[in-house]
């Protein structure tokens, strides 16, 4: 969307210094590489920001989002910054960023009625942390990159994996909302948008207005606080892997169905040859010692916790390069017998599908830290960069599509070597009804490199002697578009949708339109991030 500069009342100086005073100098960032880095996700970068505003609390969002929609520049949320979809990316020049992080407060932690009001730039590392301590948990608990990641951009993206077996999407997890509309006003949804101070602990108080704002991408509304709802803290886990051959695909997925149609799990995932080859040898994550810290300190007792941490070091990585499926499984329940008992029945499921049990040193590993600093994880390659590209499908249609997908990437052999662009798949049980499936493309791009997310920084010098897409990045570009639409065949939907995947064109004329209705209705500037979901 390019702003003509003839529609802007204030030039760039003015509007800067109107977004200053609101907010304070320290918090708009006008540095060309500043700019450029917060126009710029995991996959795309896109042209630099006009500024980057960083508000403190709702009542500031509402002064930026009323004075950027009068002058006719659009508004872009931006939360851990961890989308490759280009959530985040502007379409064209004149656009802000608004980056939510300094909006970071646990507001309540509600121990009676079970829920918690959160800012949208908490990350789900510090509210877990601060809801552990507490003897709680959302049910939901966050990605793994919940480390830098926040609830507000989950919210707006779409996210699952931390309790998502059981618990579903992020969105499964909501009671209601406090959001910035286009015009400024703030808004709630659910039993706490009422007028007699009620409380939020209800979410279908007439129509459900908090889901219309869910995964969203940030089009509909500028998320400012959540309530989520929360369970007891679940104190014993237990842990399986079952190894199936590279042949037995179908009845691996077959296992992951069946555990999660059960509700046995909280975390049901399987990793192909492939990907677990890739996690082998390229993913320094296992090795760190703060895994094997962790690992005994989650162990039940002291003995236990270095019995565990001793497996997990003796068995290394080397199982993952065995050219095997691994089916892993995290099971959490609130008593020793309720875990045991679910670890016999996803037991009794696996092997009855064929699957071996082994040492379940990942599952252990990877919930004994659930969260991690991708910012900071290293690579034996520094330049090596990784793509995912999902669908989620029903268990009936799930087999078909990996099929599908295998067959894709085998006819697509002797192109992706040529760039060497490697591929490795991953599948997640989804609430009781879905599988994702989430092949993952690894290559070497020195133009991602250019971006240091940690220091949040551009080497724009750098950048500008490289083309944006060297051969292996263009040739990654056009299969995940080709693979996007293989999974649209198999009636696929997606989370993250921002303005890569083809959300317009895959719903009815007649549902869309109702979308755009509500849009024009409530945005009719489309200043909130246009071209998000196709509007």
């Amino acid at each position: 969307m390019e702003i003509a500069k003839s529609m802007l009342r204030m030039d760039n100086a003015a509007l800067v210094r109107a977004l200053q005073d609101i907010v304070g100098q320290a918090h708009v960032l006008t540095s060309d590489g500043a700019r450029q880095f917060f126009a710029t996700d995991i996959f795309t970068s896109g042209a630099a920001f006009d500024a980057v505003v960083a508000p403190a609390n709702a009542a500031e969002l509402s002064r930026i989002v009323s004075l950027c929609t009068q002058e006719g520049r659009p508004l872009v949320p931006r939360g851990g910054g961890f989308s490759y979809t280009k959530g985040y990316v502007p379409l064209g020049a004149g656009e802000v960023s608004v980056d939510l992080r300094r909006m970071d407060r646990i507001v309540e932690i509600n121990e009676q009625d079970l829920y918690v009001v959160v800012e949208a730039g908490c990350t789900w590392r510090n509210l877990y942390e601060a809801l552990k301590a507490k003897g709680l948990r959302t049910p939901y608990f966050g990605p793994m990159s919940g480390y830098r990641a926040t609830v507000g951009g989950a919210l707006s993206q779409g996210s699952f994996f931390l309790g998502s077996t059981q618990f579903g999407t992020t969105a499964d997890s909501v009671l209601g909302l406090e959001l910035v509309l286009a015009d400024g006003r703030v808004v709630r949804t659910g039993s706490g948008g009422g007028t007699n101070g009620g409380s939020p602990f209800f979410r279908p108080y007439g129509p459900d207005m908090t889901g219309l704002f869910l995964h969203d991408s940030g089009a509909l509304g500028f998320k400012t606080q959540a309530v989520l709802k929360l369970i007891p803290f679940p104190e014993h886990q237990e842990f399986a892997t079952f190894a199936f051959e590279a042949d037995q695909r179908d009845e691996a997925l077959a296992a992951m169905a069946a555990i999660a149609r059960a509700g046995l799990a909280g975390e049901c995932y399987l990793w192909d040859p492939a990907f677990a080859a890739k996690m082998a040898t390229n993913n320094r994550l296992i090795d760190d010692l703060k895994y094997f810290t962790n690992v005994f300190k989650s162990g039940k007792g002291l003995f236990g916790g270095i019995k565990d941490g001793m497996k997990l070091a003796a068995t290394g990585k080397k199982f993952l390069l065995e050219n095997r499926f691994l089916l892993h499984v995290t099971i959490d329940d609130c008593s020793a017998a309720g875990a045991a008992a679910r670890l016999d029945a996803a037991v009794a499921i696996g092997t009855g599908q064929g699957g071996v049990p082994i040492s379940p040193s990942i599952p252990r590993a990877l919930r004994a830290m659930p969260f991690n600093d991708f910012t900071t994880v290293t690579f034996a390659d520094q330049r090596l960069r990784n793509l995912p590209t999902h669908g989620i499908m029903p268990h009936s249609r799930i087999a078909a599509a990996a099929s599908d997908v295998q067959d894709y990437f085998r006819d697509n052999e002797s192109r992706m070597a040529e760039h060497d662009v490697t591929v490795g798949t991953i599948y997640f049980a989804v609430g009781s009804n879905a599988i994702c499936c989430e092949p993952l493309f690894y290559w070497t791009d020195p133009q991602l490199a250019a971006h240091d997310r940690s220091a949040e920084s551009s080497d724009l010098a750098l950048l500008k002697t490289m083309p944006m897409r060297p051969p292996a990045g263009q040739l990654v570009a056009e299969m995940r578009a080709e693979l996007v639409a293989l999974f649209t065949a198999h009636g696929a939907v997606h989370c993250q949708i921002g303005k890569s995947y083809p959300y317009r064109e895959t719903r009815q004329p007649e549902t869309f339109a109702l979308l755009q209705a509500i849009k024009t209705a409530i945005d009719p500037a489309n200043a909130m991030n246009p071209g998000a979901l196709g509007l």
